[in-house]
């Protein structure tokens, strides 16, 4: 990461560039003059602050914010300048301010409110066929420095007195109880805040708008629950304030602390970058994680729970304790994503939560992680312009892999015990990781957490286990090394690997801290299974060799190993495989003969997403459609098991697998899905009531992708002329997936472009399932660069469009291309997003070379 050396007010400290520490903010009192119609405010503000050193200068973060006035110490600002890079506003004094403590720094300035989705921004919702505006703040990270000068670093934490004046018909919200509601003479109304607890600038949080909301309250501590949404808007908040309830309760119980404040309030936003936020008492959220109707399905039901228990954790993780710095923010969001599924699975626990966890955030880390531009856990983060680049698979998910496994390691009890103690010890304050290792160490019965852990949070990547048996029988050599899809890697770390064993015997554990070692299960005999990283714990892969496989089979087969461990095997033999040490026969033998019985919808799933990645390298070969006969031959039994619809009462899981296997098996033309989609798709044009919500996109989607312009038509009125959130965006979904020509593909992107449709929902028409039309994605984004770069500047969501407009596989002219163009036009959010897909393309023309004959060969055999 490059550093520019030539800083004159920002203090380089190494690792981070940082305001001056001779100005300590102590409390906020800030005012805000709405006015909502014209989108701009003034704001007045008085920063109670600790005169450390004597200076002639302030440092204060500030952007799109015109300052006025500045004084203190009964001296007005001289001159006020301004450094756009650097994100500040320099406060110069004719004398210098003398040490002191508690001096009032009053800034009188003035904003807008902006439409990038962050600091303080406006976003529309239609309701009753007229438009209307909710105005939100969006401020990690770290943009509290748009809505008003502040010290806006995790470190500099501080108590908050808002006041928000805005028009009388619209009402306002904040972190804390409001304390007065004031009726002005001007249409005006004044809402004063309570103080709130001391806290980092990132959390602060307010919303204005016409607003209702339903209560309820806590069965603990009897704090009050709402949830916001726009009056008018017809999707319920029924199911989010029962999650919230019940999540806020759960939380409580677990980390032994009682919630700080008076109200948790849940709000619904129509726009939002970051999906949702955790502001400490006033929770934000794209309106579709928190609103509900009879067209929500069980995938967007599980969405919500997992979602409002995440941000509800932070409450703890995150707002109670917080990160000293950016580089900790894996502290905050591992250790969240983590919780969201523990309260997942304890409000919901037939719905199996960790078998989700395990094929959506395990593997997802672990592909990342395997790439050679990944970075540690714990990285550091230079500047404010990189912030954004950590936001990724790895601070979330390898995060919460690395907190599962300490838990694994640790026991339930003594881990939960650990956490109560870190939490009251750092009440209010920032920590290190070293801070949560230092705790857990405590309850691990003389473990060192640190030496355990330190080599999966301060080193890149994760190693590869092989297994081999030895002369002596029972007794397992194992070795490890970097996994990685490139051969030419040549790292030397050495993990601390814990490793949970399962076999006949039973459980057995073993730590391999060196490049190999041996251990031994008492009374194991040769032949016998065993299954290596038993529960999928340990954030590592095992190189299955036949030894080890063969015998796993039959317990494959009949479904004795659990769904996790099963998902486990598959997913390290496909990436095996993929990276080149096996042959991906050995994967599509393994799918039809332990496979062909299985019933998991987290195991279907990744099938259904690794046959996928094949086809998506062997698109343009002459044996493409050998192989879709054998996807079909895969699919059909478990599709006919479960039937066209869902059945009353039924498992979640078979309710999440038929629209699973079907949609696959529509996108590849099987006839039976096929023509009753279409039987369907004509009574749903009669009577919209009649398609059951979660067996829509599997109609919608063969219905078009059999289809062409008609349909296609019909599906974007369907889009536009509805109001209701979820049916939304699976209608983008379906006309994304579904779309069958070039030019409807097409159709599509250029849609996706115009005010129809709203910025947070673009990146769904960009997802299309069909390889061969990536390079029109690619040509669109070209062609429309200008445009999208502006939609898009400095937007989060510029990465989740990049991720879907590269091909799986492209020939080295294709890559200099790529390379040449982002020289010309670089996108800097992007740049390590961008780093990752061309390594992966690269990965992917690899593994396509080593297996397209072995591919071929095994497909001859099938007799297809």
């Amino acid at each position: 990461m490059c550093r520019n050396k030539n800083k004159q007010y920002l203090i380089d400290k190494v690792d981070r560039l940082v305001l001056p520490d001779n100005i300590k903010p102590k409390s906020y009192n800030i005012h805000l003059v709405c006015d909502t119609k014209q989108f701009k405010y003034n704001g007045e503000e008085e920063i109670t602050v600790d005169i450390t050193q004597s200076t002639d200068t302030i440092v204060i973060h500030s952007i799109d914010i015109e300052i006025q006035q500045a004084e203190i110490l009964n001296q007005k600002a001289i001159s006020i300048e301004y450094d756009q890079d650097d994100e500040i506003a320099i406060l110069k004094f004719e004398q210098p301010l003398k040490v002191s403590s508690d001096s009032k720094l009053r800034i009188l300035f003035t904003g807008i409110i902006n439409d990038k989705l962050k600091g303080f921004y406006r976003s529309k919702y239609n309701a009753d066929g007229e438009d209307h505006w909710i105005f939100s703040t969006q401020f990690e990270a770290p943009d509290a420095r748009r809505a008003f000068p502040c010290f806006d670093e995790p470190s500099l934490k501080a108590t908050f007195n808002l006041k928000l004046t805005i028009d009388k018909n619209l009402t306002a919200i904040s972190n804390t109880m409001e304390t007065e509601i004031l009726e002005n003479n001007n249409q005006t109304k004044t809402f004063t805040f309570e103080t709130t607890p001391i806290m980092s600038t990132y959390l602060v949080a307010f919303v204005i708008g016409d607003l209702e909301y339903i209560e309820a309250y806590s069965k603990i501590d009897k704090t009050r629950v709402r949830v916001y949404k726009g009056r008018g808007v017809k999707d319920s908040s029924e199911y989010a304030l029962e999650i919230g309830v019940k999540a806020l309760d759960f939380f409580v119980e677990y980390f032994g602390i009682s919630f700080p404040l008076k109200k948790i309030d849940h709000a619904a936003i129509p726009s939002f970058s970051f999906y949702a936020m955790e502001n400490w008492g006033l929770l934000t959220y794209l309106d579709i994680y928190l609103l509900t109707s009879d067209k929500t399905t069980l995938v967007n039901k599980r969405e919500m729970v997992d979602m409002i228990s995440h941000e509800i954790s932070h409450q703890w993780f995150g707002n109670l304790v917080t990160m000293e710095w950016w580089s900790q923010l894996w502290l905050n969001e591992g250790f969240a994503n983590f919780c969201g599924y523990l309260s997942a699975n304890h409000l919901f626990p037939e719905w199996k939560m960790w078998k989700e966890f395990s094929q959506n955030h395990r593997n997802k880390a672990l592909t990342l992680d395997a790439l050679q531009n990944t970075h540690p856990i714990e990285v550091p983060v230079y500047s404010t312009s990189q912030i954004q680049e950590i936001f990724d698979d790895i601070s979330y998910n390898k995060g919460a892999c690395i907190v599962q496994m300490l838990e694994n390691r640790l026991g339930c009890d003594s881990f939960k015990k650990a956490i109560n103690q870190y939490l009251n010890k750092h009440s209010y304050k920032n920590t290190v990781t070293e801070d949560l290792w230092e705790s857990l160490s405590l309850e691990s019965n003389g473990l060192d957490v640190s030496k355990f852990i330190n080599s999966f949070t301060k080193e890149p990547g994760y190693p590869v286990i092989t297994i081999e048996e030895t002369e002596v029988e029972g007794t397992f050599k194992l070795k490890q090394k970097r996994f990685t899809f490139d051969k030419n890697s040549n790292n030397k770390t050495i993990w601390s690997c814990f490793i949970r064993f399962l076999t006949e015997q039973g459980e057995y554990s073993f730590t391999l801290e060196k490049e190999s070692d041996t251990f031994t299960i008492p009374n194991f005999k040769r032949g016998q299974w065993i299954k290596p990283n038993y529960g999928q714990t340990s954030f590592l892969r095992i190189d299955y060799n036949q030894e080890i496989l063969v015998p796993l089979v039959p317990k494959i087969k009949s479904m004795e190993l659990s769904a996790v461990d099963r998902l486990g095997v598959l997913s390290d033999l496909f990436n095996v495989c993929k990276s080149g040490s096996k042959e991906i026969s050995l994967y599509m033998d393994l799918l039809l003969n332990a496979f062909s019985d299985e019933t998991d919808s987290d195991v279907w799933t990744f099938i259904v997403q690794t046959i996928g990645e094949i086809g998506d390298v062997i698109f343009d070969q002459p044996y493409k459609e050998k192989f879709n006969r054998a996807v079909v031959t895969l699919l059909t039994g478990i599709s006919n098991k479960l039937g066209f619809d869902p059945i009353e009462n039924e498992d979640s899981g078979n309710t999440l697998l038929r629209s699973i296997v079907n949609t696959k098996l529509a996108l590849l033309g099987y006839e039976p899905i096929v023509n009753e989609s279409k039987k369907r798709y004509e009574q749903f044009k009669l009577d919209k009531t009649s398609l059951n919500p979660n067996i829509a996109k599997f109609v919608l989607t063969s219905v078009l992708h059999n289809g062409g312009e008609i349909e296609q038509k019909e599906i974007i009125s369907q889009y536009l002329n509805t109001t209701d959130i979820a049916e939304k965006i699976q209608y983008l979904q379906v006309l994304s997936y579904g779309s069958p020509t070039e030019q409807l593909y097409e159709n599509m992107l250029k849609f996706s472009l115009t005010p129809a449709v709203q910025i947070n929902d673009t990146q769904f028409l960009w997802n299309t399932s069909h390889p061969e039309f990536k390079y029109v994605s690619w040509k669109m984004f070209t062609e429309n660069f200008k445009q999208i770069d502006t939609i898009f500047k400095d937007n989060i969501l510029y990465t989740n469009m990049i991720y879907h407009i590269f091909s799986s596989k492209l020939s080295n002219d294709q890559l200099n291309e790529i390379n040449q163009f982002f020289t010309s036009n670089p996108v800097e959010l992007c740049d390590c997003v961008i780093k990752q897909e061309l390594e992966k393309i690269i990965n992917n023309n690899n593994w396509f070379n080593n297996s397209n004959f072995n591919l071929n060969n095994w497909l001859d055999k099938q007799k297809l």
